[in-house]
């Protein structure tokens, strides 16, 4: 179509000199309403002058065109011309000719649409404009999608005036009611002919301006100005060239969305963001090669489309700004971003509610998956990585010899007074969760779980939500739904061989974990009667040892009540049986029997299921639960229980587990539950410690044991330094006073450094 063009600006030179030729033009296009549905049906140009000319009121119209395209000597030299060369004319039809001059030489007017935009006339006219000249003249932009007749004549056309015509595919969006798209050629003539179809189009005008493009240089350089300027006006105004999110931009360089720039990761790929970082694209899915981040093309104006913050409303934005989240509704008041969501209660949330979990927009781009494998590690050098692998997580400078990724990063911060410190100059990208990440399976609750939410045997079907670690509301029928590990839909042999439809009501449970995860529950069996009730109660007031758990509980052989907790609770004794201690075969107190009756009650009570860990801690020893959760979080989900003291090395039975502090897993507890019977009548417990008996019970019945001599620091096996910040426990202090002597060296602030001495020379 490029001949075309040259032919109409040579055409629109002509009809500027000729006054009346173009006033003809002007009356014959406005003749009729016939005549002007009949130029806007489809085919191919031939075929629409044919119609044209057959049209009884269209006629005239016609055949002052041509008059007016010819001029007055009749010659085809003008609407010949180019600017590459000059050709001597071909023979060339008079219908085609007039099509092509008409097409190319009223497409000028669109500089007046353009004129009329940059004035203020708005985009809404620009865009109406196209959207009709799309309707025209689709079928001329693509060769292949064109009748074989179309092509051959294109094809002699090229070769005869030897020219290449350059035709450049459109984004999907822009196929026309043919599925062909329009040529930005064949659309800005469209746009032309369409102005001029109504009242205002003035060829005067549009010919001076393109005169004045073109220097003053003749018909030729009109012809230049003209498809510079027809191009222009489509780049500028014609959304539909431009590449949208996820489309290369190489060859559009431009963007369609609002702020968003071209930029480059090579020689063969491009794409539209608002900012560009050098290196590895966390959010690049395709490959972790680096980005070199060149502009193509202007950033495209107004401002970036502006997503919700993390917590905050996102309906009305529909998007999200953190990578890898989701708009989810939980009801018509409210919806927010997160990367995953379940119907039914959110055990994060404070308060009970149901959520619909309807997704709102689109999901924004998450961590690629080659980001875990590729980045650099948490606690190794990212520098040459230039990314990190954990979510949430920033590749920061120290030095110029090591960087690390670290959630955030202050200037001048430093972990020890003899570390250099941070610059904290940022390497890369942060690293955002994964588009594909599964569902958090662990965290703190809210509290009103543990009161709302459903035991085993209970029905769930109300609650949609279960305290057990790892159970799920599963139906049986529309009746009834209860919380279990699992659900098979075989008949249930423990349910009269019922079977179940197994279908899934809410969240999987997370334990109780209301205070922080992993999470914790303790117990201690203590007398009453003695220092021990000074010590619990000390402990209850100050929400300390066991209190600070997230489930806790007080056995005794006396009734009693210790107190009321800082949540309001009573909290009273739980029987159990008086029961007489010995003493072990190594001289301490042989309660193994005394320990086995506490530990089925225990079992009986079903609470253990709830956490991730139980421990049994004595009245005198102080625990910090937060440490022991650092402690425990690498194992949890495991089935182990914990040796806490290597006194003797050499010795067979150590490491073994001392029973001032006793850790085990959930499902090391179930393990026992099923098989506590077999340690009772087959291992030789009588003359037992109860911490002798449970270590070779849990190795007996197949717990694995793990090693970590930091829980607890024991001065009945290698000391206790209650100022050590790493130890999670420490014992044994058996007052009041010396207990709180240790819980406050524990728990005290580091000392802040003092301050470099300063030297002055004496002068």
């Amino acid at each position: 179509l490029k001949p075309a063009f040259y032919r109409g600006g040579a055409a629109v030179g002509k009809l500027r000199r000729d006054s009346n030729a173009r006033a003809r033009a002007h009356a014959a296009l406005r003749e009729s309403a016939e005549c002007k549905s009949t130029r806007s049906s489809s085919g191919p140009p031939a075929r629409r002058m044919t119609m044209l000319r057959d049209a009884p009121d269209c006629v005239t119209a016609a055949e002052e065109l041509e008059s007016a395209l010819a001029g007055d000597a009749g010659s085809d030299a003008p609407l010949m011309a180019t600017s590459k060369a000059r050709r001597a004319p071909k023979a060339f039809p008079w219908d085609r000719r007039l099509v092509l001059g008409l097409a190319a030489g009223l497409a000028a007017a669109a500089l007046l649409s353009a004129v009329a935009f940059r004035s203020g006339g708005g985009r809404a006219t620009t865009s109406s404009a196209l959207m009709r000249a799309h309707a025209v003249i689709q079928a001329d932009a693509v060769p292949a999608a064109r009748p074989q007749y179309w092509q051959e004549d294109d094809r002699q056309d090229s070769e005869q005036q030897n020219e290449t015509i350059e035709y450049r595919p459109q984004p999907a969006e822009a196929l026309g009611h043919d599925g062909r798209p329009p040529s930005p050629e064949v659309a800005a003539a469209e746009v032309a002919a369409w102005q001029l179809l109504h009242p205002g189009g003035d060829l005067t005008t549009v010919s001076d301006t393109l005169v004045a493009d073109g220097a003053g240089a003749g018909p030729v350089d009109v012809a230049d100005a003209f498809a510079a300027n027809s191009t222009a006006l489509l780049a500028s105004h014609d959304e539909t060239l431009c590449s949208g999110v996820g489309e290369s931009c190489l060859t559009s360089k431009c963007c369609k969305e609002d702020g968003m720039q071209c930029f480059t990761k090579d020689l063969y790929w491009g794409q539209c963001m608002e900012t560009c970082i050098p290196g590895p694209n966390v959010l690049d899915q395709a490959s972790s090669a680096p980005w070199e981040c060149k502009t193509l093309g202007d950033r495209a104006p107004g401002d970036p489309k502006k997503c919700a913050a993390d917590g905050a409303d996102c309906r009305a934005d529909k998007c999200c700004k953190s990578g890898g989240m989701q708009c989810f509704e939980k009801d018509e008041n409210w919806g927010v971003c997160r990367p995953q969501c379940t119907a039914g209660p959110d055990l994060f949330e404070s308060t009970p509610g149901q959520w619909s979990c309807k997704p709102i927009g689109p999901r924004s781009p998450g961590a690629a998956p080659w980001v875990a494998s590729k980045c650099a590690q948490p606690g190794s050098d990212c520098r040459a990585a230039g990314c990190c692998a954990a979510p949430g997580t920033q590749c920061y400078k120290q030095t110029d010899f090591w960087a690390q990724c670290l959630p955030d990063c202050k200037p001048g911060q430093k972990a020890n007074e003899w570390d250099k410190e941070w610059s904290c100059d940022a390497i890369g990208s942060r690293t955002p969760s994964r588009a594909d990440s599964p569902p958090p399976s662990a965290g703190k609750v809210g509290a009103w779980v543990e009161d709302t939410c459903s035991d085993e045997g209970q029905n769930c079907r109300t609650s949609q939500c279960c305290r057990e670690v790892g159970a799920q509301c599963y139906t049986k029928n529309e009746f009834w739904a209860s919380c279990r590990v699992g659900c098979d839909t075989a008949p249930d042999v423990n349910d009269g061989n019922k079977s179940w439809s197994c279908n899934t009501m809410g969240p999987k449970s997370w334990g109780l974990a209301v205070k922080d995860w992993p999470s914790l529950f303790c117990f201690s069996l203590f007398m009453p009667s003695s220092y021990e009730m000074g010590l619990m109660q000390m402990q209850l007031g100050k929400d300390a040892g066991i209190f600070g758990c997230d489930g806790h509980e007080v056995f005794a052989a006396e009734d009693a009540t210790v107190g009321t907790s800082k949540d309001g609770k009573v909290i009273k004794i739980v029987l159990i049986p008086k029961i007489a201690v010995g003493v072990s075969q190594d001289g301490t107190a042989g309660n193994a029997k005394l320990f086995m009756a506490v530990w089925d009650k225990v079992i009986a009570g079903g609470r253990f299921r709830n956490y991730d860990w139980t421990l049994k801690v004595d009245p005198d020893a102080v625990l910090l639960p937060w440490r022991m959760r650092s402690h425990m979080v690498g194992h949890t989900g495991s089935k182990v229980y914990v040796v806490n003291c290597n006194k003797f090395p050499g010795s067979p039975n150590f490491p073994m587990m001392y029973g001032a502090v006793e850790i085990f897993s959930q499902s090391a507890m179930m393990q026992y539950a099923v098989n506590s019977w077999k340690c009772g009548q087959q291992l030789p417990w009588g003359s037992w410690g109860e911490d002798y008996y449970m270590t070779h019970c849990m190795d007996f019945i197949g717990v694995r044991r793990i090693a970590d001599f930091g829980v607890l620091g024991d001065n009945v096996c290698t000391g206790a330094n209650c100022a050590d910040s790493y130890t999670a426990s420490f014992h044994p202090f058996k007052s009041v006073g010396l207990w709180m002597q240790c819980w406050g060296q524990a728990t005290a602030p580091p000392p802040t450094p003092a301050p470099a001495a300063v030297m002055v020379r004496k002068l």
